[in-house]
């Protein structure tokens, strides 16, 4: 089903957003100033203030919508799947989102840095975030594994290399790394300890 296009008030706030947005991540935080905004969503500075009570409220706003997919890959659910497919797709899922959000990822971290005013709570989502992905692998896990395998340790490895493998993606983006770093997961997926068939 198509999707009704805006109009009216939402249509100004969607439009002042996606101008925050871009500005926000081409230029940071500190460094955009609302009247930039303004001139770029194509309203006043009046209008923006009328929908956002400061530049704060408009970057946790903006904020929020650049993390709506991730939340929505995080709430989704994959129970009609036996837990080693489970595990798959959650690992698949958070590999297809850094793959496609890294810029964003990257301006995550660099207002974390650089706006003092916005860093704790952008901390503490961000940190909320990626404990809510290693819970839903320690989840999946714990039904995989004997019952003496420390299920809340191989979840944070694989988070571990999950993490490792996009931060080197950054830096080391030759396809021959790449494909060795993917491999690198497929092996650890592959070496999580599984119960014997027909055990409890």
């Amino acid at each position: 089903m198509a999707t009704e296009p805006l109009s009216g008030k939402a249509a100004t706030q969607e439009r002042i957003l996606v101008a925050a947005t871009e500005l926000f991540l081409e230029k940071g935080y500190e460094q955009t100033t609302v009247a930039e905004v303004a001139e770029r969503g194509g309203v006043s500075r009046a209008t923006v203030f009328w929908h956002f009570n400061d530049k704060a409220s408009l970057f946790r706003q903006a904020f929020n919508r650049l993390v709506e997919p991730l939340r929505q890959s995080l709430d989704r659910t994959f129970d009609d799947l036996e837990p080693e497919k489970q595990l798959r797709q959650q690992v698949a899922t958070y590999r297809a989102y850094s793959g496609s959000h890294k810029e964003a990822i990257k301006a995550f971290i660099r207002w974390a840095q650089e706006a003092p005013e916005a860093r704790e709570w952008l901390v503490a989502t961000l940190l909320d975030f990626h404990q809510r992905f290693a819970g839903a692998l320690t989840e999946i896990i714990s039904q995989i594994v004997p019952p003496n395998q420390d299920s809340v340790a191989i979840a944070t490895g694989l988070v571990v290399l999950l993490d490792g493998d996009f931060f080197l993606s950054w830096f080391d983006t030759s396809d021959r790394r790449m494909e060795e770093r993917s491999r690198a997961v497929d092996a650890y997926l592959s070496m999580i300890p599984r119960k014997v068939q027909g055990a409890a």
